[in-house]
């Protein structure tokens, strides 16, 4: 169904409406213009049109939004943000985790910004709390990682991409800011403090920044949006990703309304063996296989579409987090947009062929990882997709240099 966010008449009259609040005209007028233009919009379709406004207007402010959203509730007796979704008040409810996320950010940022007004004014002062406060707040990966990981997957399969491409480009940025940030409060006092005050201001502003767009983006057009099956399996899905705040064991799906695993091989589907490489295998021994080789593999269709991850171990343990949830979403969207170019050269090269593999690496903690990428063709020489292997090579590297050859 077409939504009334891709009218651009209705846009245009939002737009104006919007300046018209930007600019402090009359309420009289504001009031007849919501009458005429608002109120028969339903909340989503409210939502999307202010998305689309505030990522193509540069001139609007958060200020202007939250003008909209009260004048809103003043007029009407209720908040655009008040969307009933089934359980969201449990404890262990994803919406009610996000909010408490958000209230222990803002906690912290009053927090540390009265510590960095009582440095300014006593230098002798201690660091160690400050520096506490900011390991606390860097919490927000957590956040920011399930959002990335799990709400924006679900996002586009409703037709939302505007919002996670811009709000994962902020998420990076305010990375690069509490990086920034708590180098800078680490060489205190060995550091001008105009420095370390900058730094974390603009921190400050940028979290601050998130948190509006949460809570008046985000969070209510999922609600909008989101069916129980998709908070279900956000629920299932997050601990691999972890939470910045304590989470009661208690969960809040009942039994009955996990999904159950749909079966949909007969048995002899399980049974049946069917040609793979050299040999003969059922689909059953070679689900196990692939969950067995020592390598996180991961399959991209030659559509671009994440098709395929093997479960070696559970998602919170992998070097590179994969769960169901972004099965079906097109690859340039599982990667920070910051990395998209890169991304799609990488796709490029190898769908032409231009090079056999691309190999890349790093050191994640204790671990040494190595990732390959290959271009895969059939017998025809016909482009299939892209498949990524991934390991930790640490263990090689930490081999002695006289190795025994023999098994034990």
């Amino acid at each position: 169904m077409m939504r009334a966010h891709s009218d651009v008449k209705i846009i245009h009259t939002i737009k104006g409406l919007i300046l018209q609040i930007h600019q402090n005209d009359s309420e009289e007028n504001i009031q007849e213009s919501f009458e005429q233009h608002v109120r028969n919009l339903d909340t989503l379709d409210i939502l999307l049109i202010l998305q689309e406004l505030k990522f193509d207007a540069n001139e609007f402010t958060n200020k202007d939004i939250k003008k909209f959203f009260d004048l809103y509730q003043n007029l009407y007796g209720q908040s655009i943000l008040n969307i009933h979704v089934p359980d969201c008040e449990h404890p262990s409810h994803p919406i009610h985790i996000f909010k408490k996320e958000n209230q222990l950010f803002e906690s912290l940022l009053a927090r540390i910004n009265s510590l960095i007004k009582a440095i300014d004014t006593d230098p002798k002062h201690s660091t160690d709390q400050l520096l506490h406060e900011m390991k606390q707040l860097g919490l927000f990966y957590r956040h920011y990682n399930r959002k990335e990981k799990l709400f924006f997957p679900i996002l586009e399969r409703y037709g939302v991409f505007t919002l996670p491409r811009t709000m994962w480009a902020d998420d990076d940025h305010i990375r690069t800011l509490y990086k920034g940030a708590y180098r800078i409060m680490e060489k205190i006092p060995d550091i001008d403090y105009k420095y370390v005050k900058h730094a974390y201001h603009d921190l400050e502003r940028a979290c601050k920044d998130m948190i509006f767009e949460e809570v008046y983006a985000l969070l209510p057009i999922a609600q909008s949006m989101f069916k129980e099956a998709d908070w279900v399996a956000i629920t299932k899905e997050s601990k691999a990703f972890g939470h910045a705040v304590n989470i009661p064991e208690a969960d809040w799906i009942p039994k009955d309304k996990y999904p159950q695993a749909t079966e949909n091989k007969t048995e002899s589907s399980h049974t049946e063996h069917l040609r793979f490489g050299g040999g003969y295998l059922t689909i059953k021994e070679a689900n196990h296989i692939l969950n067995n080789i020592p390598l996180e593999l991961t399959f991209v269709d030659k559509n671009g579409i994440f098709k395929y991850f093997n479960e070696v171990i559970e998602s919170s343990e992998m070097m590179f987090i994969r769960t169901p949830t972004s099965i079906g979403r097109n690859v340039a969207r599982c990667h920070p947009p910051k990395s998209m170019g890169k991304v799609m050269q990488i796709i490029r090269d190898l769908k032409t062929r231009k090079r056999e593999l691309e190999t890349m690496w790093f050191k994640k903690k204790d671990q040494y990882i190595h990732i390959t990428y290959k271009g895969l063709f059939d017998e025809n020489e016909e482009f299939l997709g892209i498949l990524e292997y991934v390991q930790d090579i640490q263990p090689f590297l930490d081999l002695p240099r006289d190795v025994k050859r023999e098994l034990s």
